[in-house]
């Protein structure tokens, strides 16, 4: 098992219905299903698929994405006790769906130690970051896809985790200043700007904690109290369901009808931008990506809101897909 290939460890994954969720294990080897929050479960409602094995003291560990079928995670665990593996130590690798490195970083005794760099699925550096001891070190930058840089943060060289971040829109105006204690916990006051320039949300934190929030409209004018973050919903019913009417997909999965919850990415205009399957019925890859397209093709949302501005935000989406009536 220890040498075993990708394809061999999908004919299992699909072959084999006799592993129903409990982890099957030896002396050095053990291998499970995940939904889509990591829990162990059955195949059939299974987003990833996890082998693990001894490699000396440690456990190699690898996740695989069993809709595409390809690698998500990679990385070397020190503990396995109670079904979890604990302590991560060396480099670790996450992967995009498609296969591209997502992000990678070293661990030395649980905490990022390094080096890190993140990448959007067509391998651009969307991240870099110095990490000590878990903390974040001298400088943070991220840009989006455009290579436009989003955020710049500088910190402390001593590596007490201390420092100050300025976050930008994609056309450079400045969305976002204040300071970070202990490596990543907002301090004293945050503010936060409309793509206008005027200010969204004044907020106080007192290591991490928010202690007081103030919100303004679009020109500046003082709104009051209001909630860090509303998410996005379908209509103003506040409903996030959608229906298909699609009896060629469920012909696909020889069904009458077909419900599975998906996470959507919604931009800041109510568009869908991206869309992944938690819940999955049995199908093929070919009904998941038809699927996944018509989402893409959904009337717009209400977009959320993060600071008293719209914003670009994940949430769930129950969608039921039923014949033509």
């Amino acid at each position: 098992m220890r040498f075993i290939s990708i394809s061999i460890v999908f004919v299992f994954l699909f072959a084999c219905s006799a592993a129903i969720g409990l982890a099957q294990t030896n002396t050095d080897t053990i291998e499970y299903f995940m939904d889509y929050d990591g829990k162990t479960c059955g195949p059939d409602s299974a987003y990833y698929y996890r082998l693990a094995y001894k490699e000396g003291k440690w456990w190699k560990v690898k996740d695989f994405y069993t809709i595409e079928r390809v690698k998500r995670m990679d990385g070397y665990f020190t503990n396995y006790a109670d079904g979890k593996f604990d302590n991560k130590q060396g480099m670790f690798f996450f992967y995009h769906p498609n296969g591209s490195v997502a992000n990678k970083v070293r661990y030395i005794n649980n905490m990022r130690e390094g080096l890190y760099k993140a990448y959007n699925e067509n391998g651009k550096l969307i991240d870099s970051a110095l990490f000590i001891k878990g903390k974040l070190v001298k400088f943070r930058y991220k840009w989006n896809d455009n290579g436009d840089t989003v955020y710049i943060g500088r910190y402390d060289a001593d590596g007490s985790g201390e420092g100050y971040e300025e976050h930008f829109f994609d056309d450079g105006v400045i969305s976002a200043r204040g300071k970070i204690i202990y490596g990543e916990h907002k301090d004293s006051v945050w503010t936060y700007y409309h793509n206008n320039g005027k200010l969204s949300c004044a907020e106080v934190y007192e290591y991490g904690r928010c202690t007081d929030r103030k919100c303004y409209n679009i020109n500046g004018g003082f709104e009051g109290d209001c909630e860090e973050m509303t998410p996005p919903y379908t209509d103003a019913k506040r409903n996030n369901r959608y229906h298909i009417e699609d009896a060629d997909l469920l012909d696909m999965v020889q069904a009458d009808y077909v419900t599975f919850t998906v996470k959507v990415l919604i931009d800041k205009d109510g568009k869908v931008l991206n869309a992944e399957m938690i819940t999955k019925p049995q199908g093929t890859s070919l009904f998941y990506k038809q699927a996944i397209e018509q989402l893409m093709h959904m009337p717009r949302w209400i977009p959320g809101k993060e600071h008293n501005r719209p914003a670009k935000m994940y949430t769930n989406l129950l969608v039921t897909i039923v014949r033509s009536k």
